[in-house]
């Protein structure tokens, strides 16, 4: 609470105007106390976290302010690389990247069914993008199964959001925090470090046993990263627009709201 001190010899018997004056000046210093202690300041990831009674009363966003908030925070490409000021930690953000990259290509060889190799050999090694949709769906879905855990190991700007809600601002919660970010951190490169190994392991074999199905395998991991780039576009226009119908609604639709926040899964 910010506290405001006023002369007293402001309300001296000195001068009526001056009086009046300076009582109005107080009222009107009032008012601005009044009016900081009523404003909530939030940020885009405070928004999309309200309660739904929060968001109905603070959240005056449009469609697409609320859209771009969510790409920005769930898009791969641009949560990495256009994003700012989201209170991560860069180099981790491109780990992140580099990690479910690879994991996007690693589970492409995974779903490389036998069935899958014969009917390329039966089509002359000739690339079917008919036939690979399955395994194309199939690896990305599983990537983003990954990317979710992935995001729970990697991501700490939750913790800036916990110190900046606490009451109680300590050294000692801000260095419980910190120790907590070094051991989820750590433990993100050692699994990361793990996974790789078996990455490199599974492609290596991969290509040296088929060497025919190389180019196949490459088109397909192309394939369904570029699956994985655009799919986010349309995945978050629909929790934004069950949004939006519960936040504008005059009537209460709590569960519209809680839907929204459901939706996509992953």
């Amino acid at each position: 609470m910010i506290n405001f001190k006023f002369n007293n010899n402001l309300y001296s018997n000195s001068n009526s105007s001056r009086s009046k004056n300076a009582f109005i000046h107080k009222q009107d210093l009032n008012k601005n106390i009044i009016n900081l202690t009523e404003k909530h300041e939030y940020d885009n990831y405070e928004l999309n976290n309200l309660e739904y009674n929060y968001a109905k009363k603070y959240d005056r966003r449009n469609f697409f302010e609320i859209y771009w908030s969510f790409i920005k925070r769930e898009h791969l490409v641009v949560f990495t690389f256009i994003t700012r000021d989201d209170h991560n930690i860069t180099f981790v953000k491109c780990s992140r990247f580099f990690f479910l990259l690879c994991t996007d290509m690693s589970m492409n060889v995974f779903f490389f069914a036998d069935e899958t190799m014969h009917k390329i050999f039966l089509d002359y090694g000739k690339y079917n993008f008919i036939q690979q949709i399955p395994q194309i769906i199939y690896s990305t879905v599983v990537s983003q199964l990954i990317e979710t855990f992935i995001c729970f190991l990697s991501l700490t700007d939750k913790y800036f959001y916990e110190i900046k809600e606490s009451k109680r601002k300590t050294k000692a919660l801000v260095r419980q925090i910190i120790s907590k970010i070094k051991i989820k951190i750590a433990f993100f490169y050692v699994f990361t470090f793990i996974m790789f190994i078996f990455y490199w392991y599974l492609i290596t074999c991969f290509c040296a046993v088929y060497k025919n199905t190389q180019i196949s395998f490459i088109k397909d991991f192309i394939s369904s990263f570029i699956l994985g780039i655009f799919l986010p576009f349309i995945n978050y226009m629909f929790p934004v627009i069950f949004r939006i119908i519960s936040l504008k609604s005059k009537s209460n639709i709590e569960c519209v709201y809680k839907f929204s926040n459901i939706i996509p899964l992953f």
